[in-house]
């Protein structure tokens, strides 16, 4: 009698451990580590100037290299880009997915582009601005600002006109003449202009956001062996 109550009293205490024993959760690990690697990072302000001076070379790059294609080759039915650099499938692109403006600002003369430039940073004591970003706050958009300067043609046999003005409207008059050969002509890194860009500041958070969020896809990448996680199986 007292054996059959021990055995009992054996069995109930190792069902209770059993009952009491957490249950382990399937890939458990894995989605913690998952978790981690989607949690937004804190963005600061200096983040977003950083992306916003990215995606600002990155058009302006975009332009002056597609006029310095428009200059040697000429294509007529092209040339519309020159006066609406904006149209340009790749910066297009690229204004969209940050609902970003871009603009073409002029100077009349070197005492307008002094002045303009000494109005935006404070000082002017230098013959090329530099590139940069500063957020406006009234409108909650970091506005990017490069010089737009006289570029010298990629071409070492071209004869003159050997300059670009990429302040120019026409596919005419982006090639022009060189003050080494002509007194009113212009000189290599003469200011005539600025690039300026609008970037929305809620854009610029949600493009840094993906970009700090890795890819889900497999090491392999598209052709390897690990499917993409997300991929729904069929």
């Amino acid at each position: 009698m007292i054996r059959n109550n021990l055995y009992l009293f054996l069995l109930f205490l190792g069902l209770f451990s059993t009952a009491c024993e957490p249950e382990k959760l399937e890939r458990g690990k894995e989605m913690a580590v998952e978790a981690e690697r989607h949690k937004v990072k804190r963005i600061t302000q200096e983040d977003m100037e950083k992306q916003s001076l990215l995606a600002g070379d990155t058009i302006v790059g975009l332009v002056e290299g597609a006029f310095l294609q428009l200059a040697e080759s000429q294509p007529k039915e092209q040339a519309l880009f020159v006066a609406e650099p904006d149209k340009l499938p790749t910066v297009s692109s690229i204004l969209k997915r940050y609902n970003a403006t871009l603009e073409r600002k002029t100077f009349g003369s070197p005492a307008e582009a002094q002045q303009y430039f000494a109005s935006e940073t404070g000082s002017f004591n230098q013959k090329s601005p530099k590139t940069q970003v500063k957020l406006n706050v009234a409108q909650q958009t970091f506005e990017y600002q490069k010089p737009l300067l006289i570029r010298r043609r990629n071409c070492a046999s071209c004869d003159e006109p050997s300059l670009l003005d990429f302040s120019a409207r026409t596919l005419e008059q982006l090639r022009v003449p060189s003050a080494l050969g002509k007194p009113d002509g212009f000189e290599e890194g003469q200011l005539r202009g600025a690039w300026l860009i609008s970037f929305p500041r809620p854009k610029v958070i949600e493009q840094i956001t993906l970009k700090t969020k890795p890819s889900r896809r497999g090491r392999g990448g598209l052709f390897g062996k690990k499917p993409d996680s997300t991929a729904q199986k069929p």
